[in-house]
């Protein structure tokens, strides 16, 4: 099992929702996040403060495809995520269909 899967499956059966998952993971791996560097990530995305799309889902600014980062960055790393452009396409979760 990856390392992603076991994560997501042992926070679920300690009973977190979803959302605590999504603040759970923003306390554990916020500061890893290197989504405000990305050449995608806007003034909407800024003033919103959204990152850790991989985590936490889709942007809801209109961001613009371009060079993705996502497989730079050390959440995508430690996490072993197989998936990229979260901020258009969503979360790990929501594109791996867990």
């Amino acid at each position: 099992m990856d390392k992603f899967k076991e994560k997501m499956d042992k926070m679920a059966s300690e009973g977190f929702s979803d959302s605590e998952i999504g603040e759970k993971f923003l306390d554990e791996m916020g500061d890893f996040c290197i989504c405000p560097d990305c050449p995608m990530f806007n003034q909407c995305a800024q003033e919103k403060y959204e990152g850790l799309y991989c985590m936490l889902g889709e942007s809801t600014c209109n961001l613009e495809e371009d060079d993705c980062i996502c497989p730079e960055c050390e959440v995508a790393e430690n996490l072993e995520l197989k998936n990229d452009l979260f901020c258009i396409k969503g979360s790990e979760k929501e594109l791996r269909g867990l």
